[in-house]
């Protein structure tokens, strides 16, 4: 039993560090892609990356939670042909915005958008279907090599052609090598779960909307607070929002893909212990998210005038401010997929709609009656931590009633 727990913890661990690993690589190429690529040829790749990761819900349309906990191969195969149509919807839709927008990219930001949507979809597909598999040790490979040939070919690409596609080709092409390399060998056997995870196109497309909102609820402060209280402190709420943000980003989705590796495998098996089996990975996220917060709380209004420059320093504040939230977010953002396994598609939309209203209301009502950015920055800071706990106690209640359901199933039979 001991040793089972210790290989599943080294599991976890690599796994965790394949993503990081993954992610920092394409990171590190950055400096050489801003000698290779003028501001304006950058700006079409932010610009194309920004508008690919709003559309990036509806192009998945939920089959990265639903293929886990999929019943046996056909189900798995349709609801991959089902992403594959959302994809090239999705893809197509994100791209047309982009033509239209007025930045001068034309075709390109269009071309740019539509590879870099089509490619972040077709990787979290096929992770799922890895997932489902139980192959988490190819997982582990596709995380590292997948982050390590896209890093590789989009500087190749730049250098050839440098320009926005090229970064967009480059996360295809390179994406698309490791999943040709690293090809699972294994098969979805059916499993014996009598509990059914409902996928509807109504529920996929509640939850799609959900998850775009929860990215736009995320954007909105600096929206809102750019002409209310000027560029200036958009600037600094949007440093302290990336400093206190980057830590999340980076392991947030190891953490998600352990959370739903381990969920799917539970569900699948139909034995009605899912609060049994996350629970203590949701109590040690939890432990380290608090933790985490009070050490940003305490370090980060020294340190940032030192790190950014005096200028600065307000974003120490900010950064204070919203360590707790953007903490928690650690723990809610691998809620999200678990939620919609569970079929909370509905409950999830319904907080994301009203944490919207919410952060709207707080910079509203900080600049009609003049309570100061610091004043609003704390009414948004509050408003997140109460979605946030909302969404993992919403969460622990869906486990807890999942649970209830397949202990009846099993009793019935």
């Amino acid at each position: 039993m001991r040793r089972s727990i210790h290989e599943g913890f080294g599991t976890r661990a690599q796994l965790l560090a394949s993503q990081i690993l993954g992610q920092v690589m394409p990171i590190a190429t950055i400096p050489l892609l801003t000698r290779l690529l003028d501001p304006v040829e950058m700006g079409h790749y932010q610009i194309a990356l920004s508008i690919a990761l709003i559309a990036l819900p509806f192009a998945i349309f939920q089959t990265d939670v639903f293929v886990p906990v999929a019943h046996n191969e056909f189900e798995v195969t349709t609801l991959v042909r089902r992403a594959l149509l959302s994809t090239s919807i999705f893809a197509l839709f994100a791209a047309t915005i982009s033509f239209f927008i007025s930045s001068g990219g034309g075709l390109e930001l269009a071309a740019s958008t539509f590879l870099l949507t089509a490619a972040m979809s077709l990787n979290s597909v096929a992770n799922s279907i890895l997932i489902r598999k139980s192959d988490i040790p190819k997982l582990i490979q596709r995380n590292i090599f997948g982050g390590a040939f896209v890093a590789i070919t989009q500087a190749v690409f730049t250098i050839l052609h440098p320009s926005a596609i090229s970064l967009g080709l480059g996360m295809v092409v390179g994406r698309a090598i490791s999943q040709i390399l690293l090809k699972s060998t294994k098969s979805c056997e059916p499993h014996p779960n009598h509990v059914e995870v409902s996928k509807g196109f109504l529920r996929a497309l509640i939850g799609s909307g959900a998850n775009a909102l929860g990215t736009f609820a995320s954007q909105m402060p600096m929206l809102l607070v750019a002409p209310l209280y000027g560029a200036a402190s958009a600037g600094y709420l949007g440093l302290s929002q990336r400093v206190v943000g980057a830590p999340t980003g980076l392991i947030g989705q190891g953490i998600n893909q352990i959370i739903v590796a381990d969920a799917s495998a539970i569900i699948r098996s139909g034995n009605g212990k899912l609060w049994a089996g996350l629970r203590r990975q949701i109590v040690l996220l939890l432990s380290f998210s608090v933790a985490a917060a009070v050490a940003l709380a305490i370090i980060a209004p020294p340190l940032t005038p030192w790190v950014f420059g005096a200028l600065w320093a307000p974003a120490g504040e900010y950064i204070q401010i919203l360590a707790l939230p953007m903490c928690l977010q650690l723990v809610a953002v691998p809620m999200v997929p678990l939620m919609a396994m569970l079929g909370m598609q509905r409950e999830l939309f319904c907080l994301q709609v009203l944490r919207i209203v919410c952060i709207t209301v707080c910079v509203l009502a900080g600049a009609t009656f003049s309570l100061g950015m610091s004043s609003t920055v704390t009414l948004i800071s509050v408003v997140w931590t109460m979605a946030y706990c909302a969404t993992i106690a919403l969460a622990i209640v869906a486990i807890r009633k999942y649970d209830l359901q397949a202990l009846r199933a099993r009793n019935g039979q």
